[in-house]
């Protein structure tokens, strides 16, 4: 351990422990409930049936890449894209309370996509940054966060949120361990009538520094008038104009916003027409937009296993990404860049046996990738509290934190995968190749560094009926056969699996033979030997074979540069020590009141911090207006 990275562990393991406090919610009551017996969204075991295999499933394909790049490669992009959107009143559970006291585990994640990508990218906001408050004395109940029963009728039930300046310094600390830069949401809804916004802003901006990426405006202002936050017939020319109010009256001059964060009634394409763009193209820095592709909203829960065909789907990556090309070319045009500020599986948290199964990490691998090719600067997925499926990791429950450590969401080792393809240079370019006709059961993408093919991605969606049934192998060049170039095939290329036992599995899923292993097992590091696969290609043709079981994802390393730049063979990442974890006091609660503490928790009372709730429309949900609107 260096001597920098010894500091940064003592910083933690030798905090005192006099600072520590609950870092997940209120405690409510003294009641105990058994943890074998608990049985909230996030260490739900459901396993659904895998879709059958597709009738007609092809063994090969073939690849033909080309020395200085192909037509139609993205614009460059960082391994920062996949990063974390976490709900504002749950961001102390994940992160910590104090500045003294941050969860190692959190920082250990945090330092394992640094490792690959370079950086780590990070929103606090959500629905509960709309009339979220800054206590500058400290909150009532002495945690960083304090919720109380919202006063509007909103769908979701958002609890009004309290926050204290050691959410920020929390934040600030942080990005001193790790390179962690911030998206940080400001209250909207009252117009700074209070002048809670203008104190956020100001404290947010001088705290937070150079690490502060953006200020997010206003979330989902499209659902306002539905969720009663404003007037049954608010409209985008009366978004428009707040947003012109807000921006005078906190006299913000300098391009740091991020806007329009739209995600169901309206799009992107009718904010443009709007003007939104030309109207505050000085203080805009991204235009954003906020998206799932389907939602668990509904009353009762649906059946999610005839959904589960729909994230083991190349072409339905490619739809859900494929309204925004557009906008994000305009953006890029204005110099501005392109994000989704916020998704993931499904809204309201998500569903069980899909958001929390391998086929969860084979999908977000695709759409990262897809997100990528499109221009997308930013990619972050969403965390709620308990109460969802879909967390690329969550805490154990309060009354369990002395004897259990944290689960791994099978959809984080996605965002492993998306650092090391895209790696550390800030150069990677993209092109989705279609392969095999663009077949809906797998996907293939080439990363160009510089004009030198650097890595492939391939995923395999196929869950075989009988053992190695539906494994495929993709043969590529570069260069060389009927291309009239040289050929560049290198003679030897290094591969990564991400595998799992099936599609349904939800524990000890490996990344290269590493694991963050079962439910309640993971410290935030990787276990197990690592394993890369050396592969040596034909110099008689010019090919190089890559056998891509089925289902799993394979990251090719075409040089030793991919390799070194991207961390892919780095064995362990700086690491944190959880002894302040491990060691503490154990709080306990009322079990149904713990379900109030995260983002889409359905009907529960001030549980949903997110978009919908137990009676939204399932079509504003899912943003079907949004395809083809642009």
């Amino acid at each position: 351990m260096t001597g920098l990275m010894h500091s940064k562990a003592l910083i933690l393991l030798f905090a005192s422990f006099s600072a520590l406090v609950n870092a997940a919610v209120t405690v409510y009551t003294t009641t105990t409930a058994n943890p074998a017996q608990y049985t909230v969204a996030s260490t739900d075991q459901t396993v659904l049936n895998a879709p059958a295999p597709p009738a007609n499933f092809n063994p090969a394909t073939y690849i033909q890449l080309y020395d200085g790049g192909m037509t139609g490669m993205s614009n460059p992009v960082s391994g920062t894209l996949l990063g974390f959107s976490i709900e504002l009143s749950v961001a102390a559970m994940l992160m910590g309370e104090k500045a003294a006291v941050i969860r190692p585990e959190f920082l250990n994640y945090c330092a394992l996509l640094e490792a690959r990508g370079g950086g780590i990218t990070i929103r606090v906001g959500g629905n509960t940054q709309d009339k979220a408050t800054l206590n500058l004395n400290g909150n009532p109940n002495g945690h960083t966060i304090q919720k109380y029963q919202g006063n509007d009728a909103a769908k979701t039930e958002t609890p009004e949120v309290h926050f204290t300046l050691d959410l920020l310094l929390v934040m600030a600390e942080i990005s001193k361990l790790v390179n962690a830069n911030w998206f940080f949401g400001i209250p909207f809804v009252n117009s700074n009538a209070d002048g809670n916004a203008a104190l956020v802003l100001q404290n947010v901006e001088s705290l937070l520094g150079s690490n502060l990426l953006g200020l997010q405006m206003a979330n989902e202002p499209d659902l306002y008038s539905i969720n009663q936050k404003k007037a049954s017939t608010y409209s985008i020319p009366d978004f428009m104009g707040d947003t012109s109010y807000m921006i005078q009256n906190l006299t913000i001059q300098s391009p740091i916003l991020v806007g329009p964060s739209v995600c169901c009634m309206w799009n992107i394409g009718q904010m443009l027409d709007a003007g939104y763009l030309t109207q505050f193209q000085p203080q805009i820095k991204f235009i954003d937009a906020m998206h799932y592709p389907d939602n668990n909203c509904a009353q009762p829960k649906e059946d999610p296993q005839p959904k589960y065909k729909n994230y083991l789907s190349h072409n339905g990556v490619q739809n859900l990404v494929n309204p925004y090309f557009e906008p994000a070319a305009v953006a890029l045009a204005a110099g501005k860049k392109f994000m989704m500020m916020e998704t993931n599986t499904a809204s309201c948290g998500g569903f069980p046996g899909i958001s929390d199964s391998f086929a969860s990490a084979l999908w977000a691998t695709d759409y990262a990738m897809q997100m990528a090719y499109g221009n997308f600067t930013y990619g972050l997925l969403h965390f709620g509290g308990q109460n969802v499926y879909y967390n690329p990791f969550t805490p154990p429950p309060t009354n369990m934190t002395k004897v259990r450590k944290w689960t791994t969401g099978a959809i984080f080792y996605a965002q492993l995968i998306a650092a090391e393809a895209l790696g550390k240079s800030g150069n990677a370019r993209v092109i989705d190749l279609g392969i095999d006709n663009n077949a809906d059961d797998r996907a293939g993408y080439a990363i160009y560094e510089n004009g030198v093919a650097s890595r492939l991605v391939l995923v395999n969606y196929v869950q075989p009926t009988t053992p190695n049934a539906n494994d495929f192998v993709a043969t590529f060049a570069v260069g060389g056969g009927q291309t009239g170039l040289p050929a560049k095939t290198p003679a030897t290329i290094k591969v990564k699996y991400l595998r799992a036992d099936s599609i349904n599995s939800k524990d000890n899923i490996t990344w290269a033979g590493q694991t963050f292993g079962a439910q309640f097992e993971s410290d935030g590091r990787l276990y197990g030997d690592l394993d890369i696969v050396t592969i040596q290609c034909n110099p008689a043709d010019g090919t190089c074979n890559v056998p891509v079981p089925g289902p799993s994802v394979a990251l090719v390393f075409l040089t030793d540069e991919a390799v070194a730049s991207s961390g892919a063979d780095v064995t362990q990442a700086q690491t944190f020590a959880t002894t302040v974890t491990t060691g503490r006091a154990v709080p306990t609660m009322d079990q149904a009141l713990l379900m109030v503490s995260n983002g889409r928790s359905g009907a529960d009372p001030l549980g949903a911090t997110s978009k919908g709730g137990s009676t939204a429309t399932s079509g504003a949900e899912r943003g079907v207006g949004m395809v083809g609107a642009f």
